[in-house]
């Protein structure tokens, strides 16, 4: 099955997706994407998930700016930023990736890039949106959030689009005081 490790986020709303829709969805970060996950493999996945877990404090996640993959000249994906929390988002990734290569799921050929999908370009309409994106939202600030917990979702795709379903979740300790 697909499944996938991420932290929450908040739901963004932005103007401009195609046919002028508001994305508005609970949103989530991708830590690890498994393009086919064996649910034998789900209690050594869950274990590294609490392991990475273990230790790691809620944070502040500032959800800013918009960019593109590859590039803004010839966009595949749009997605939002991350401001302040990123280097939390980076070493809860550094954790997540060793305690998975520890239980044999080895890393991930590209480096990582913490970011949420806004829209994915797959034709002429989401081409025209993604530089309305690029071009009118580049410092916007689009939300921040507390950073709570680790989530294993499974994702199942259907004609109307992914439907994720939380499978497991570990929480974090409370923050320090004075944070």
């Amino acid at each position: 099955m697909r499944a996938f490790v991420a932290i929450p986020a908040p739901p963004l709303a932005v103007e401009g997706s195609p046919e002028g829709r508001t994305q508005n969805a609970p949103a989530h970060l991708t830590l690890r994407f498994f393009e086919e996950l064996d649910p034998t493999a789900f209690p050594a996945v869950q274990g590294a998930l609490d392991r990475t877990a273990a230790g790691t404090f809620e944070f502040r996640l500032v959800l800013e700016g918009v960019g593109a993959f590859p590039n803004a000249h010839s966009p595949r994906v749009v997605w939002v930023g991350v401001g302040e929390g990123r280097e939390a988002v980076m070493r809860l990734e550094s954790r997540l990736r060793d305690e998975l290569a520890s239980v044999g799921f080895p890393p991930e050929s590209r480096p990582f890039a913490p970011h949420l999908t806004l829209l994915r370009v797959r034709n002429g309409r989401d081409r025209e949106a993604a530089g309305r994106l690029l071009a009118d939202s580049g410092g916007r600030r689009f939300g921040e959030t507390i950073v709570r917990e680790l989530l294993l979702k499974e994702s199942e795709l259907t004609r109307s689009g992914a439907v994720h379903r939380v499978v497991h979740r570990v929480a974090f300790a409370p923050a320090p005081t004075g944070y």
